[in-house]
């Protein structure tokens, strides 16, 4: 069998592997963006879905909270669409003074002051730093949220108070590719949530099987879609509709294309157009390859739960059809170090510690309380741009997948082998050995799958035939 190389991501550079002429090689491909993208921001702010125009729902003396999208997300977009809407909002009669931005981390870190400013721009950031209308949302103090109900399907529904006060909300946000048929865009719902609320939809017991959920009858049964029940929840409760604008990016954030209005109108277009550009039809894999960039969704992929969660989740990327058969192998290539930086997450060593009493990620659930509730997790969380304490689980909890459908996830070219044994991965010094190693469990004609640059563009979707 004839081989051919391949240039993947490997930290902040790219290597050649050499893998069999017919493995398929899977990534994003830059298609057209907006010629105009402020033209295209104005009008989709002036022809809105399911909602009035935003120049009809701003009224003067209005107190208006912007929630948008934090740094794991990228900053072209915030960019150029915030000041539009602050012009917008302007021109309605709404003085600066009665906006409040609210950056929506979620569960993630607070990002630092400089940080924001390179998200925002400097323009908008010194106009409203200055007002002190630019706020971190908090997921822990219970102070900054309100608690609004629990859903029918149990999702917890508390979220930011400052937010939720306004007179109009508005939301800047990303359609990008999630784990699973879904795409990211409804941002309010995991964005501005308590932990108590993002625990009840990430936590072990509610994260969804990529495989359709089947019923005791064998038929297929249709999750319910966490964001859109409690999108309605929210405003049911409190009577007011979230004006969403998101945008569709490629490379860098440039804009593919930009929708505004009401959550259930945009999201039908807004993933039509996604699908179009982010699914890519290929075979089912004997071995899976990913190339790992220096850092990605969370930080650094020197961290092993950030290089880990880099390799884990991908076989969950499915558009239609699981990706990785039963039984076959993941291969990452990266030269992370392991290295996790005990300030920006601090309850990461101590979280695979207590996993390494365990069988299975699922034990971990019985230990959220103690973490969430430790105090020098919740002060560096609060005061020291951490990472909260929960945020490890989640990213082991969606390692479980994997590591039931795989026979083996190999890390390929760390100096740290013990860091990532410790999380479940077998390791090898390059991916020649790797290869060697999925080889012997799958038979010498893999059918091979690469994803030499996953991270490093904007994620894909595989669409598998059945």
């Amino acid at each position: 069998m004839g081989t051919k190389k391949v240039a993947v991501d490997y930290g902040d550079r790219k290597i050649d592997i050499e893998v069999p002429d017919s493995a398929s090689i899977i990534e994003y491909q830059e298609g057209a963006l907006l010629e105009n993208a402020r033209e295209a921001v104005l009008n989709a702010l002036a022809n809105p879905l399911g909602m009035p125009a935003l120049s009809a729902l701003a009224k003067p003396g209005m107190k208006v909270a912007i929630g948008f999208d934090d740094i794991t997300r990228p900053n072209l977009p915030a960019r150029t669409i915030l000041p539009i809407l602050v012009e917008e909002l302007n021109r309605a009669g709404i003085k600066d003074r009665d906006i409040l931005f609210i950056c929506a981390s979620s569960n993630h870190r607070k990002p630092t002051r400089t940080e924001l400013a390179n998200h925002l721009g400097p323009t908008l950031f010194n106009r409203f730093w200055r007002l002190n209308a630019i706020v971190n949302h908090d997921c822990s103090n219970q102070d900054e949220l309100t608690y609004l109900g629990i859903t029918e399907s149990g999702r917890y529904v508390e979220h930011n108070k400052r937010y939720l006060d306004a007179d109009l909300m508005i939301y800047q946000g990303n359609v990008s590719s999630a784990q699973g048929p879904s795409y990211t865009g409804t941002g309010v719902c995991i964005g501005l949530a308590s932990t108590k609320s993002i625990a009840s939809h990430h936590s072990i017991n509610a994260i969804p099987d990529p495989d359709a959920i089947k019923v005791a009858s064998g038929e297929k049964k249709k999750p319910v879609n966490v964001k859109d029940e409690m999108s309605a929840f929210m405003e049911q409760a409190t009577g007011k509709q979230v004006f969403y604008i998101n945008s569709i990016n490629g490379i860098g954030g440039k804009m593919i294309g930009v929708h505004a209005g009401h959550a259930s109108a945009i999201k039908a277009p807004a993933w039509e157009l996604a699908s179009s550009r982010f699914v890519c039809d290929a075979p089912q894999a004997d071995v899976l390859i990913v190339g790992l960039s220096a850092s990605f969704s969370y930080g650094n992929a020197n961290n092993t739960l950030i290089a880990g969660a880099g390799t884990f989740t991908l076989p969950r990327y499915n558009a239609q059809g699981p990706i990785l058969r039963e039984g076959g192998v993941v291969i990452a290539v990266s030269p992370s170090t392991g290295y996790i930086d005990p300030l920006l997450y601090p309850s990461y060593k101590k979280v695979i510690e207590v996993y390494g009493t365990m069988h299975s990620p699922r034990g971990l659930i019985d230990f959220e309380d103690e973490f969430n509730n430790n105090p020098e997790y919740v002060h560096q969380y609060t005061h020291g741009h951490g990472y909260p304490p929960l945020h490890p689980f989640w990213l082991l909890y969606e390692n479980e997948y994997t590591l039931n459908r795989a026979s083996a996830v190999i890390m390929a070219g760390t100096s740290n082998p013990a860091a990532f044994r410790a999380i479940g991965m077998n390791t090898a010094p390059n991916f020649e050995a790797a290869w060697k190693i999925a080889k012997k469990i799958v038979g010498e004609n893999p059918r091979a799958v690469v994803a030499p640059s996953f991270w490093s563009k904007p994620r894909i979707k595989f669409r598998v035939d059945a």
